[in-house]
């Protein structure tokens, strides 16, 4: 049986397990031969084709391998036939999913035979491995041998390995190789001591130094991949690791590039704090998403005319910043507030409207400020600004990022002569917006808020939403919003998700119009929801999202998801939904 514990986007944590023993994974397995010796520190080694839990008490036997008696490595894979025994499955990437469909109910580990041919091509391997993980589900383990090292062993992980083994990096360290989870040398090129590490230290002859310094290497950045996978934030340490080799960083492209969506299935819509440092956050599956979410979900407030371009600023969330103060001021003081919608301009996020500027990952990243930015930055950027304003009507597009020429596919009013927060370029901000002085202006603004919570919500949870807040009022001081119906309190914003979250109220409505629905069996709801009693779900309801649970119709609860809706249809274990408010 395989169990999940821990989701981290596109990988897990979890426990494989069987009649007597049970394995913690992501793990390594350590080969025993004549000339590989049993590691101190492992947990599961491989004898014979049989793979070992090894305990302080006792050795188990977890499984055994079958082998392809007769069909050499580099065979035709469309021909390549597939085993099973005892609850595991090898295959090779030629095999149907019709053949895999057959076997899966039978079987928790897969094991993919020929990926060390597969490795070879980064296209090759990643569309193989995405396809597999597909069609074997969330809820199977699946076992790459043969290509582990230190400094890949995040990115498999984050591909959606459960099992590896030390094959590869034993193979290397006898061809003469002192790997690192930064890359690999040569033994002959070290000069002096390369490590302080206990084997290093030890002073064992060339060989078994190097082997034992290899193998605590891999041994080490798995402790640091299962730890990233509990904080949530492996993709950034795969960016990190990916930089150490070309192949990595094709394959992460072509994960990026070519399966997104096998991705953002799995990417929670909340998250810490993350640093955007290389390129490759760009094409973050959160970012991403966040992206399209702008263009597709979201519109504007009904009452703003004018568009302002504001540049981002290094403190999160954005109104907390000096500059964005001294913005806000000069707009109050033009007295034409209540009709300026204000978009801020950053990188990789592209373009956030001021009330989207709490939800993740908008005040959830950080960035190197140095004013420069790239061409394909800059085309992000653009790209995105014609369409925003294809979707959102406006009188008028205000540039205040103080940076002439930066906006060049529609005409817009530059407002910054130079730095955006300077006393000249605020005072120009001002004046064009005296211009626009509006008798509006006066208003309860309250009613503004309202348009814009409901541009809010329907970004949060699509277009069905969009009708959401009809009728309702808000109380508070942003960020500390209630939102009431009446007399009852319908919703509030989480000041640090920038969530909408449903009191019963606002779940009955959701229910209502079929958004974000989880519906159950037939059996009264008295503690959270576990996936075994999950009928249906939206499909766009991923981890982290606000949802309400339906029985026949009829609202039995609201909370927040904790695997995605495709998750919750294939398992029959773990917490779907962590239940916040319970129909009595």
């Amino acid at each position: 049986m395989f169990e999940v514990k821990k989701r981290g986007a596109c990988t897990r944590t979890g426990r494989l397990s069987g009649e007597g023993w049970d394995i913690d994974t992501p793990n390594v397995i350590y080969p025993v031969s004549e000339r590989l010796r049993q590691q101190p520190f492992a947990k599961l080694s491989l004898k014979d084709r049989s793979v070992l839990v090894l305990g302080e008490d006792k050795t188990s036997e977890a499984f055994s391998v079958p082998d392809y008696s007769g069909i050499p490595v580099g065979s035709d894979c469309e021909a390549a036939p597939m085993l099973t025994a005892r609850n595991v499955c090898v295959f090779r990437s030629g095999v149907s999913p019709e053949d895999i469909e057959q076997v899966r109910g039978e079987v928790d580990l897969f094991v993919l035979d020929n990926a060390i041919e597969l490795f070879q091509n980064p296209r090759d391997f990643v569309g193989c491995i995405t396809r597999i993980r597909d069609i074997i589900g969330f809820q199977k383990a699946l076992y790459l041998p043969g290509i582990a090292v230190p400094n890949n062993l995040a990115l498999l992980c984050y591909m959606g390995a459960d099992l590896l083994d030390s094959v590869r990096t034993a193979v290397l360290t006898r061809e003469g190789y002192f790997l690192t989870c930064d890359g690999a040398w040569h033994t002959s090129e070290l000069r002096g001591e390369s490590c302080s590490c206990a084997a290093c230290v030890d002073g064992d002859s060339d060989y078994d130094r190097f082997y034992r310094h290899n193998m605590l290497a891999l041994h080490s950045e798995l402790q640091r991949v299962r730890a990233r996978i509990g904080r949530g934030d492996l993709r950034e340490f795969v960016e990190y690791r990916a930089k150490t080799s070309p192949k990595l960083v094709e394959m992460l492209r072509f994960m990026d590039h070519g399966h997104i969506e096998y991705q953002e299935l799995r990417f929670p819509v909340t998250g810490r704090i993350f640093n955007a440092t290389t390129r490759l956050s760009m094409d973050r599956p959160d970012v991403a998403r966040f992206r399209s979410r702008v263009l597709e979900r979201y519109r504007k407030p009904a009452t703003p005319s004018i568009l302002l371009l504001l540049p981002c600023s290094a403190k999160k969330p954005y109104s907390e910043s000096k500059s964005h103060g001294l913005f806000r001021k000069a707009i109050k003081d033009s007295g034409a507030r209540i009709l300026v919608h204000e978009l801020i301009v950053t990188s990789p996020l592209g373009l956030v409207p001021r009330e989207l500027e709490l939800f993740y990952p908008a005040q959830h990243y950080d960035i190197p400020v140095t004013g420069h930015w790239y061409e394909e930055e800059r085309k992000l950027v653009n790209d995105m600004l014609m369409e925003f304003v294809g979707n959102n009507e406006y009188e008028v597009v205000l540039d205040h990022l103080g940076e002439e020429g930066f906006i060049h596919d529609i005409k817009v009013v530059e407002t910054a002569a130079d730095r955006p927060a300077s006393d000249g370029s605020l005072d120009a901000l001002r004046d064009k917006l005296e211009v626009f002085k509006s008798a509006k202006e006066g208003k309860d603004w309250k009613t503004r808020t309202m348009e814009e919570l409901a541009s809010l919500a329907r970004f949060q949870f699509g277009a069905k939403a969009e009708s959401w807040l009809d009728g309702c009022t808000v109380k508070g001081r942003y960020p500390q919003l209630c939102i009431f119906k009446g007399k009852e309190q319908f919703a509030s914003l989480s000041s640090s998700t920038g969530q909408l979250i449903p009191a019963l109220c606002g779940a009955e409505e959701l229910a209502q119009l079929d958004t974000y629905c989880v519906h159950i069996h037939d059996f009264r709801l008295e503690a959270n929801l576990f996936a075994v009693g999950v009928k249906d779900a939206d499909p766009e309801i991923r981890t982290g999202d606000e949802v309400v649970i339906v029985r026949d119709g009829e609202l039995v609860g609201a909370g927040t998801a904790q695997m995605p809706a495709s998750e919750m249809l294939e398992s029959d274990r773990g917490e779907a939904v962590r239940v916040r408010h319970r129909v009595k």
